[in-house]
């Protein structure tokens, strides 16, 4: 991803290919990784020793490629030329492929993000193409075809364009992979051959290898096992002169599908273990999670049910750990964060161009009515005071006519904008939002009434389950709708980074901690900030039967045997405040049936009911109470039709929500 810049820098650029000939070349580099002092050469180095292990040493290019990135960084810090954000995209990606090799996909789809940007910004079409592939490579492992196909074609149309056979060659391979996953084989033949003609064409035996791999896996789906073998030991053959493990992996899992296909369970057995083995040594997650499920398949065939048990659990351990909820919403919300600031970067050149546009043509309209109206005034001598006059007020008729247009038009401009953004911000809310389903999965007997009072709420709710218990919370940040947002998301990233980063579990403990890390937030802006976040903190230990809580202002209901019970809340809220004292832990033991309360203040804050007065607290106990009868299921709906009822045709007043628990 870059281009050379000395005499010196390219010399040692001769030794280096996207595999390296030699040991020899390799051990060059290394050595050259030790010694050079000029930060340029060396920055090259370190990226090329990635690009040239990455397929045959993993750890050994990761590590490489992280001492790469870390001093990308600080060097475009000190000196941004295009160059070292050249070699910063590189390493970038080379993370990328790495992470997303040992199955961490949130942290290659940031990687490969990272480098879009800068790529998109030095214009290197090259790169741009293949950052494209590789995000789509991400979601076509994740077997979100829909949207790796849009990533693909990005990838394709500039290679078409830029004429590159090399770039074109590897978007049809990949293009080949996504239709066999999407099982249109006649397709995925298709681009294989496409794919072929073109490495042989430029004598690429690497990519040569991976199409007669891929070209085999189609003869395999047909049934033309004979066929299937040949192409594969072809792809084998080139795999094995540049040592390539993951080609010589790929071979041994493909054989065995072959053999098993054939009904030769010890061999299939023998050429899932050879690749098991290649996978285990290149810490390769996903591809071992394959390899450990067809190994228990055969074992099972073959009646070794211990042998087939033990790789079923290991092909479980690597599934989890590669396709895990958190990776999964992690994904989505890097995702989400990345087209929110892409869009709104693309409406803010696009504004401003519209801007500009409107200033050219309200000014070439205004010189066309000057010349009309001297004009006008040289052949109409004789009423030139007349004249003067009409034109005088012509020109404020006009001049305040186009005002009131253009302020109309900047009105609708700007209300667009923020109806967009304030969208936009909607869907990032959403995706932090715990699921319902998430929480049933620990907390079975439990709902969520939440109501924003606009599109987006001060009002969250919040879980997470760490050392065998669970966190859940209710939380109130100072207003609603927009601002309100804005603060959710300060106080909803402290709550995380209390409990992800200081490894906090107590909730009086976690809840000092986001204070503290809300003030600082709010510390680095000039001006006082007194806003700030109502939350009631619950941690279940459900094995121990007992809950710790802990709140800001606001209180936590329990109910047991017909009793409502109040555990009030410090009466400080998180944020700036001018009495700061460490939050109150109250731990209580919980038996069968108990029922637990959080909620914010708008539910009990609203107006309503025949004289339009709040609803209040004392209502609120007393509703509690009485929906404790009610079948916990039933719960949410009862609130909802209680809250709508009192409301009437009055305006919302505040955002709402509320968890129920009932410990079964």
């Amino acid at each position: 991803m870059r281009k050379g810049l000395t005499i010196l820098f390219l010399f040692s650029s001769l030794f280096v290919a996207p595999l390296l000939a030699s040991q020899h070349e390799l051990d060059s580099l290394l050595k050259l990784a030790n010694t050079e002092k000029n930060d340029s050469i060396l920055l090259a180095v370190l990226n090329d020793i990635g690009s040239a292990t990455y397929k045959v040493d993993q750890q050994l290019a990761k590590k490489y490629w992280t001492r790469a990135l870390k001093m990308a960084e600080e060097l475009v810090k000190k000196n941004p030329t295009p160059y070292y954000y050249e070699e910063l995209a590189t390493a970038n990606n080379g993370m990328g492929i790495i992470s997303r090799r040992m199955g961490d996909y949130p942290a290659a789809l940031s990687y490969y993000q990272t480098c879009l940007k800068i790529t998109d910004e030095t214009g290197n079409l090259a790169d741009l193409a293949s950052t494209y592939q590789n995000m789509g490579i991400i979601y076509r492992d994740l077997e979100e075809f829909d949207k790796a196909i849009p990533y693909y074609n990005k990838g394709l149309e500039i290679r078409i364009e830029q004429k590159d056979t090399l770039g074109l060659a590897g978007s049809y391979n990949a293009f080949g992979i996504l239709y066999r996953r999407m099982k249109d084989y006649d397709k995925a033949l298709e681009c294989y051959l496409k794919s072929l003609e073109l490495s042989e064409r430029i004598h690429d035996d690497e990519n040569v290898a991976q199409s007669y791999n891929n070209i085999g896996v189609i003869y395999v789906t047909s049934g033309d096992y004979i066929k299937a073998a040949e192409f594969f030991k072809k792809g084998y053959d080139l795999h094995s002169l540049k040592n390539n493990e993951a080609g010589m992996a790929r071979y041994h899992a493909n054989m065995s599908h072959v053999y098993e296909k054939q009904g030769k369970i010890v061999m299939a057995i023998k050429e899932g273990l050879k690749a098991h083995d290649l996978y285990t040594k290149m810490d390769r997650k996903n591809d071992l999670s394959q390899v450990a499920g067809k190994l228990s398949h055969l074992y099972a065939k073959n009646n070794n049910y211990k042998n087939s048990l033990n790789y079923y659990k290991e092909f479980i351990a690597m599934r989890d750990s590669v396709f895990n909820e958190e990776s999964l919403r992690e994904i989505a919300q890097k995702e989400m964060q990345f087209e929110f600031d892409k869009q709104m970067m693309a409406d803010s050149l696009a504004r401003a161009e519209e801007v500009r546009i409107k200033e050219i043509q309200y000014q070439q309209k205004l010189n066309q009515q000057k010349t009309f109206t001297y004009g006008g005034a040289l052949i109409l001598v004789i009423v030139i005071i007349f004249s003067a006059m009409l034109y005088k007020r012509l020109k404020i008729s006009n001049k305040q006519k186009a005002i009131i247009e253009e302020q109309k038009l900047i009105v609708e401009i700007k209300n667009k904008e923020i109806v967009d953004s304030i969208n936009y911000a909607r869907r990032i809310q959403s995706a932090i939002l715990p699921s319902i389903e998430r929480i049933r999965k620990t907390l079975p007997d439990s709902f969520v009434f939440y109501q924003p009072k606009d599109i987006v709420a001060g009002d969250f709710y919040w879980y997470k389950e760490r050392q065998g218990k669970i966190l859940i919370a209710v939380a109130d940040c100072t207003g609603h709708g927009v601002p309100g947002a804005m603060v959710s998301v300060v106080c909803h990233n402290a709550l995380n980074r209390a409990v992800n980063d200081f490894k906090l579990i107590e909730p009086a403990k976690i809840l000092d901690k986001t204070a503290e890390l809300v003030r600082e937030a709010f510390e680095l802006n000039q001006e006082e900030v007194k806003d700030g976040m109502d939350i009631s903190l619950c941690c279940f230990d459900l094995e121990n039967k007992r809950l710790e809580y802990a709140g800001a202002i606001n209180s936590l209901f329990f109910i047991r045997e017909n009793k409502l019970n109040e555990v009030k809340g410090d009466k400080q809220p998180i944020g700036q405040y001018a009495e700061i004292k460490p939050f109150t832990n109250h731990v209580l033991d919980f038996n069968h049936g108990d029922k637990f309360y959080l909620f914010s203040d708008g539910y009990a804050d609203q107006f309503g009911g025949v004289k339009g007065k709040k609803y209040m607290y004392r209502r609120f106990r007393d509703f509690m109470l009485k929906l404790s009868d009610i079948d916990f299921s039933k719960q949410q709906a009862m609130l909802k039709k209680e809250f709508d009822h009192w409301k009437g045709n009055l305006e919302q007043l505040d955002d709402v929500c509320i968890i129920g628990v009932q410990i079964s």
